[in-house]
């Protein structure tokens, strides 16, 4: 009987931090709502569906664009990219409510993965997908030029050197 329970509380378990983490995007509210969100949803969202996704977009595609959104993995709540997308779409049908809703958790989820870290190999960035740490790149004003994966300290980072010559650090032991 344990097991039936445990999904609907994970669930109400990751509504919970999601809340917490929209109210005050603090490092501490992103790390929680994050963990819960790969607890409850592990699989990662793939690029290529996020490039499709954008491709529809720009195609005007509006209504498919919303489409796909929604059948990406429930990770996708912490992914300021799919805000942006979906108010994109939302703007060009005329659903203003959408729009403003999308627009902010674009600010919220990007807010948050700043206030993990400052971008160094002592203080990474922590995201919930590897396809965020373009979102913080391109939030920076940055070009990414090249990318590797490093050890530093135990943990696994994804250090993208810029083409302004600043390095960027993700952390992605979780991942």
């Amino acid at each position: 009987a344990n097991n039936d329970t445990r999904g609907p509380l994970r669930a109400f378990s990751m509504q919970r931090q999601l809340a917490a983490f929209v109210e005050q995007p603090s490092r501490k509210n992103y790390l929680a709502a994050r963990d819960a969100v790969l607890s409850q949803s592990p699989l990662p969202l793939d690029a290529t569906d996020l490039a499709e996704i954008e491709a529809l977009l720009d195609d005007e595609q509006h209504e498919a664009v919303l489409t796909r959104l929604d059948l990406l993995p429930p990770s996708k709540v912490l992914s300021p990219r799919v805000h942006y997308l979906a108010a994109e779409a939302a703007d060009a049908l005329g659903q203003d409510d959408e729009v403003e809703l999308e627009r902010s958790l674009f600010v919220v989820t990007l807010r948050g993965m700043f206030a993990t870290g400052d971008g160094t190999r002592a203080n990474p960035y922590s995201v919930c997908h590897t396809c965020d740490e373009y979102d913080v790149v391109a939030a920076l004003g940055a070009e990414p030029a090249a990318q590797s994966l490093v050890e530093y300290e135990g943990r696994l980072c994804d250090v993208i050197l810029c083409s302004d010559g600043r390095e960027l650090c993700f952390d992605v032991t979780h991942l």
